[in-house]
């Protein structure tokens, strides 16, 4: 049988077949879900994206999504960082999941606004990841509302001192209702014989200083306000001749004065040393060789006072009046700031133990703030007044995680092999 002659196959060179994935359409609402869990370095870089990101990224709705998602108890601690002040210009902040879980810690410097005006004098609260604080000069003082997330910040108009200043305090906190952040003042001015207060508010949205009602107590040091449950309050006596000590809060919305219930056992001759605990007042008392840490569980209701922990001195007694709890577990640990030293005490175990942060010491202060994109300059458009930092890079990697993330939430499947 004669096999039949098949003509040859010609050689043709090899072609690679490129092939294009092609992501299908995100509605912008799968887009929102995803882009408010990411982290705040992450939101920045993905403003430079398109224009329509920027926009969204940038919308005050977002703004409200994105800090709801950071304030709540599961991820709390995760969005929450601890920022160190120190008494020279430096500053410096490190996770506060880090100080609480880690066995060692790293931070970072942080380059506040206003640092080539002076050096920091206070820090004067957070809330929602804005911080104001304070930088003092012979003159006057600089008052700065600034987000060190996003490192955007707003510098407010400055009140030159008086001649007779005797002291002056300030507060920071949120006014609900309006939706708007306030700076309070508090004045103390020498009158010869007798002191007059005299009481500013500025509003983020009104930029404005405003006097209000005198401030109805007696302040003897320029301690911080202490923001809770949309008040400020200070320690303070009411008559300067009895020496009896109590609580007054502003109230952010109508801007009045309220008296806050001190416990029965409370001596009213010694100054209440009062701090901000997880979003409730809470009234720290010495006991020779250890504290005692109460907190008011429902605001301005004196029955709702309870006591939350008795927490030793570590690792020697140390001033009253410089120590306060920085951050409380539902676990059962509390972290406390003994005049600059940072103690985690485990409450079950009773173990106080000192957290290892590479590149810290003793501090002058410590604050805790969220990390937040909430802008200072959301209601008033500054004239070169405000600042947008740069970020690191690392951008490919999230992109590229948050594309795979949203092709997986819309059911597709896609690689990139």
């Amino acid at each position: 049988m004669e096999s039949r002659d098949r003509p040859p196959v010609p050689c043709l060179p090899s072609k690679r077949v490129r092939v294009t994935a092609t992501l299908p359409h995100i509605p912008d609402e799968i887009i929102l879900e995803i882009l408010c869990f990411l982290p705040v370095k992450s939101l920045m870089q993905f403003k430079c994206v398109s224009k329509s990101w920027l926009a969204m990224i940038s919308d005050s709705d977002f703004e409200k999504k994105q800090l709801a998602v950071a304030v709540k108890d599961s991820g709390e601690v995760d969005n929450s960082r601890l920022l160190m002040h120190y008494p020279s210009t430096k500053l410096k902040s490190c996770p506060l999941s880090s100080v609480l879980y880690d066995p060692v810690g790293h931070s970072v410097n942080h380059d506040y606004p206003g640092s080539d005006l002076g050096v920091m004098n206070e820090i004067i609260g957070s809330y929602n990841g804005l911080v104001c604080f304070c930088i003092r000069d012979k003159q006057n003082d600089i008052i700065f509302v600034w987000n060190p997330s996003t490192r955007e910040f707003r510098k407010l108009p400055p009140i030159s001192f008086m001649q007779c200043l005797y002291l002056v305090a300030y507060g920071f906190g949120y006014d609900s209702v309006a939706d708007d952040y306030k700076v309070m003042r508090v004045a103390c001015y020498c009158m010869g014989r007798r002191y007059e207060y005299q009481v500013r508010v500025f509003s983020l949205k009104g930029n404005v200083w405003r006097k209000i009602e005198k401030f109805p107590c007696y302040l003897f040091t320029d301690e911080p306000g202490i923001h809770v449950n949309g008040s400020i309050n200070f320690a303070g006596v009411a008559d300067s001749e009895n020496g009896i000590w109590s609580i007054t809060g502003l109230d952010l919305v109508n801007e009045s004065y309220r008296k806050v219930p001190l416990p029965d056992f409370v001596d009213p001759i010694v100054k209440p040393m009062i701090a901000n605990l997880g979003g409730r007042l809470c009234i720290i008392f010495d006991k020779n060789e250890a504290v005692d840490v109460w907190v008011m569980q429902q605001y301005g209701v004196k029955e709702s006072w309870n006591k939350l922990v008795t927490v030793p001195y570590f690792p020697e007694p140390a001033a009253i009046e410089c120590t306060k709890p920085v951050f409380f577990l539902r676990e059962g640990v509390i972290l406390m700031d003994f005049y600059g030293l940072l103690v985690v005490y485990n409450i079950v175990s009773n173990v106080s133990s000192i957290p290892t942060i590479y590149g810290t010491r003793y501090c002058h202060e410590v604050e805790v703030y969220l990390e937040t994109i909430v802008s200072p300059n959301a209601y008033f458009k500054l004239q070169g007044g405000h600042q947008n930092g740069g970020v690191g890079g690392g951008g490919c990697k999230t992109m590229f995680y948050l594309v795979k993330k949203m092709a997986y939430l819309e059911h597709k499947v896609w690689s990139p092999d």
